[in-house]
């Protein structure tokens, strides 16, 4: 991965250069990281180095839209299961610095995120889902690409090393991650929208926001994975869900930016339609109880 020079991130915004350096500040501040025979670590000329938790990926537009959708994810599966990952890991922990913002880093070098449901598209476009509902709901217009008005991250920061799944994740980790970082990264992202994957994600995400008492505190949606519903894969879609497919959501996709590199990117969209017609449906009925309220 190039490296990126002081300044690259100028044209983005005061509010945003406040994010951004507020979270990283955070993030060295806390100087936390899991024990090595647990959390994935390398050595480096000799040291074991266990890598570090990182920020958010914020959209360059983020602070310049409404609705501020914030995601996320579960957990960056770096372990010694994800071979295509290992290049990665092994960079990290050479640049501690590139580490904290690898997201940002990578966005801003054109790579894709390394966050495999983003890559794969299930989390920007379940997040442009919502800003339509949004829009249709509280007006506004559509952003050209998701991808930059947008922050996503994972809510846990660290990788096992012996399993890639998100079931083997530590019940202290979540803990640690909710204090230590979740918690700053919804302050200071201030999302009127969080879409939180997974029921432990969205359990977590709620404490936060009730502890907060944010005004107006933002709206959670729980979501999950269409990988975690086995039924999604390959469901038949009705001949009414495919009007609304070819009506709605087709003309959509060109708002997400597709990378396409190896299998950790490979674009699933098409693959799992019924999954985000129900993810739609689901949110819409949602944000009519909320709003209404």
């Amino acid at each position: 991965m190039a490296s990126v020079k002081e300044g690259y991130f100028s044209d983005r915004g005061s509010e945003w250069l406040v994010a951004h350096r507020q979270l990283l500040v955070n993030v060295k501040a806390q100087n936390y990281t899991p024990p090595s025979d647990i959390a994935v670590s390398r050595m480096v000329k000799g040291c074991r180095v266990s890598l570090p938790a990182y920020i958010p990926y914020i959209g360059p537009d983020y602070f310049r839209f409404r609705p501020r959708v914030l995601c996320f994810a579960i957990n960056q599966n770096l372990s010694r299961h994800t071979p295509w990952t290992q290049a990665w890991v092994s960079k990290w922990a050479e640049d501690l610095d590139l580490a904290r913002d690898r997201l940002n880093r990578s966005a801003l070098l054109e790579e894709p995120l390394p966050i495999k449901p983003y890559a794969e598209g299930f989390i920007p476009f379940v997040a442009l889902l919502g800003i339509q509902l949004w829009v249709q709901k509280r007006g506004g217009e559509l952003p050209r690409f998701v991808d930059e008005v947008i922050a996503v991250t994972n809510f846990i920061k660290f990788s096992t090393k012996a399993d890639a799944n998100s079931s083997s994740i530590p019940s202290l980790w979540w803990k640690e991650c909710s204090q230590r970082y979740a918690e700053p990264e919804i302050s200071a992202l201030k999302p009127d929208l969080i879409i939180a994957f997974g029921q432990t994600t969205s359990k977590h995400v709620n404490k936060i926001i009730k502890k907060l008492n944010l005004t107006p505190p933002p709206f959670l949606f729980e979501c999950r994975f269409p990988s975690r519903i086995a039924s999604d894969k390959g469901r038949p879609l009705t001949i009414r869900e495919e009007a609304i497919w070819a009506n709605d959501f087709a003309p959509l996709l060109k708002r997400v930016k597709v990378t396409q590199h190896n299998s950790y990117h490979k674009w699933k969209i098409h693959t799992y339609r019924g999954y985000f017609i129900d993810v739609y449906t689901k949110m819409n009925t949602y944000l009519n109880i909320v709003t209404s309220n």
